[in-house]
């Protein structure tokens, strides 16, 4: 191969990984932001709860039942989460709770 044209692949193919390896760092960003942005609101919702209703103490064991799907879903958002399944799991039914009271009128 003639060294102007071996020159001018090698320029072409570390041209392509700088605009991959620019696009792979963009999406990383943004996926960050994005998390970032989700575990904001979360905690904005969980200011809004009144501090009982996340009040750790004596709890009672209850069996319940979901599909395999459904099951993997909410452990593959704790897992991002960094927290236990049945612990989100109880988040989002008192964070749910919250709000359906707050719409029947029940709390303020």
């Amino acid at each position: 191969m003639p060294p102007d044209r071996k020159k001018a692949q090698t320029s072409q193919s570390k041209a392509d990984f700088d605009a991959f390896m620019e696009k792979a760092e963009k999406k990383s960003v943004e996926r960050f932001e994005a998390e970032l942005a989700a575990a904001h609101e979360q905690e904005e919702r969980r200011r809004k709860i009144p501090k009982e209703a996340l009040a750790k103490g004596r709890t009672t064991p209850i069996a319940i039942r979901f599909d395999e799907f459904t099951l993997k879903r909410l452990r593959v958002l704790a897992a991002r989460r960094n927290t236990g399944y049945q612990t989100l799991l109880k988040e989002f039914v008192v964070e749910r709770l919250y709000e359906e009271e707050k719409r029947e009128g029940i709390i303020d």
